[in-house]
């Protein structure tokens, strides 16, 4: 493995170095970089109302290693794809999942985050079944549907609707909240650790449900921004930079849980994926 990843390091060193050797006008650009709404841990903002996270490090880092400046704008999750088209910015980094569909109407980076989902209960329920259960989704995925094919009744929320899902557990109003690993994450530790915790049902743990990858996205055809970020990804990945912001942001909230639930390699140096792409089907 160490062999892999160390002939993997030096080919994404190589790309870098024949990118800018290639594109040196690329050199001191600002690219316009959009983010949606605010996701545990991912993208939040401090006590003094600056964005920070596991998201916003990473194109920092990104840029840095490309050499390009950066300035984030945030923009509803409603408008973050036909402001893309439309010009407003170059880019989005806002948790998106790498699909099928995605790849049809937009240009993706490579992967900087993979994750999975898992299932958020009331205190006190973390051994409950989701038999019976009226569990709240974001999307459709391998996951919502074992959690039906279990016996759940699925609820959806849009992802602007990702607190009100919570609030509506607090209540009762659902029996659990299906979502991705940093949102359980951040709803699981710290500040809501006395309000919610993680399911232990074996059919979320299951090991051999798919797991998604977050890309970046930029408008259909816009290769050379595209280009310019794989570049700075491959550049942070050979230095392993993506390690450090991994355990910056998730390794404290990784330690509190992992103690109390089996969770094997999900906690690796991938964390299991986008309610972004969730359906707006109505509650």
């Amino acid at each position: 493995m160490k062999i892999i990843k160390g002939f993997l390091a030096c080919c994404g060193v190589v790309i870098v170095l024949s990118f800018f050797m290639c594109g040196p006008a690329f050199a001191g650009k600002t690219l316009v970089v959009a983010v949606g709404g605010d996701i545990p841990t991912m993208k939040m903002k401090d006590s003094k109302g600056s964005l920070t996270g596991y998201e916003i490090d990473m194109i920092k880092a990104i840029a840095s290693e490309a050499g390009f400046q950066v300035k984030f704008v945030e923009v509803p999750w409603k408008n973050l794809y036909n402001d893309l088209n439309a010009g407003k910015y170059d880019a989005v980094a806002a948790s998106v999942s790498i699909n099928g569909g995605k790849k049809e109407r937009y240009g993706l980076s490579d992967p900087y985050f993979s994750t999975g989902q898992l299932l958020i209960v009331p205190k006190g329920k973390a051994s409950g079944s989701v038999n019976g259960k009226n569990i709240a989704v974001f999307k459709l995925s391998p996951t919502a549907d074992k959690v039906r094919r279990s016996g759940a009744n699925l609820t959806y929320y849009t992802v602007e609707e990702t607190d009100q899902a919570f609030k509506d557990l607090a209540k009762g109003n659902v029996d659990g909240v299906l979502c991705d690993t940093p949102v359980a994450l951040g709803y699981s530790t710290g500040k809501h650790a006395g309000k919610f915790c993680l399911s232990k049902d074996g059919c979320i743990l299951d090991p051999s449900l798919k797991k998604e990858d977050y890309g970046i996205v930029v408008k259909k055809g816009n290769t050379e921004t595209l280009g310019l970020i794989n570049a700075g990804l491959a550049a942070v990945k050979s230095k392993n930079m993506d390690d450090q912001i991994m355990d910056k942001w998730f390794k404290e909230a990784m330690t509190e849980v992992a103690s109390s639930l089996d969770f094997g390699s999900m906690f690796a140096s991938e964390i299991p994926s986008g309610p972004q792409n969730s359906p707006a089907s109505p509650k």
